[in-house]
Formats: C-alpha cells, structure tokens, sequence
C-alpha cells in the first residue's frame, strides 16, 4: 500500500535549499544579487574577488569574471523578455534558417560574377 505523500515529508529538500552549494559557479550564482550591488557601486571584479578570498571562498579570477559575464547576460535576456514579451522574435527554427539562408542568397546576389566560357572561340572573349 503506497503511503500519501504531504509537504512535511520533504524536509530533506527543505535543509537543501539552506545550505551552500557545492560548485563555485552556483554559489556565485547564489551571490550575484550582492555582487551586482557591489558592481554598481563601482567596486571592480579584483575586489571581489578578494572579498571572497578573505570569506573564505577561493575562486580564481577569470573564473569569477566569467561567471559574472554569463549572470550578465542572463539578466539582460531576462530584462529584455520581460521589456519586450512579443518583439517579433521567431522561436521556430525552421523559420530562422530560412531567414539566414535569405540574408546569404541576397548577399551572394550582390557580389560581382565572373562568367567566363574557357571553350569559347570568339576572340573578343578570349581577350
């Protein structure tokens, strides 16, 4: 006979949630809110990284760097989505191929064709 299950019974996953991460990039990911606070206020990545260094946390530097880059960019699609939730951004890929497949034919169409006939026999050809 199974048992019901009730929220009570997950209190595993609840201790989950309030502990630290074992990966670096996801306790960077856990801090970006303090760190944005920190980079706004105009302190620089070796600063942060050095805050963390003395918490406690050793995290090399471009790997902090790039972990920042990456919550950047995640916040600015996140920014953008919700500024502009119907944009016109096609999220079929057939349509998006056959777009760049447009853009190349029209490029190719633009560029100067060389025809030339190396069988020809009349002379203004060959010259």
């Amino acid at each position: 006979m199974t048992r019901q299950m009730n929220r009570e019974d997950f209190k595993h996953l609840r201790e989950l949630a309030g502990k630290k991460p074992k990966r670096k990039t996801k306790l960077i990911q856990m801090l970006w809110p303090e760190i944005r606070q920190a980079l706004n206020a105009g302190h620089t990545l070796r600063e942060i990284a050095l805050a963390l260094k003395k918490d406690g946390m050793e995290i090399n530097y471009s790997n902090l760097r790039y972990c920042v880059a990456c919550l950047k960019r995640k916040d600015i699609a996140e920014t953008h989505q919700t500024a502009f939730p119907s944009a016109g951004v096609q999220t079929d890929s057939e349509s998006v191929s056959l777009d760049a497949g447009s853009a190349i034919k029209a490029q190719r169409a633009k560029k100067i064709k060389f025809d030339h006939d190396p069988f020809s026999t009349r002379i203004k050809d060959l010259v």
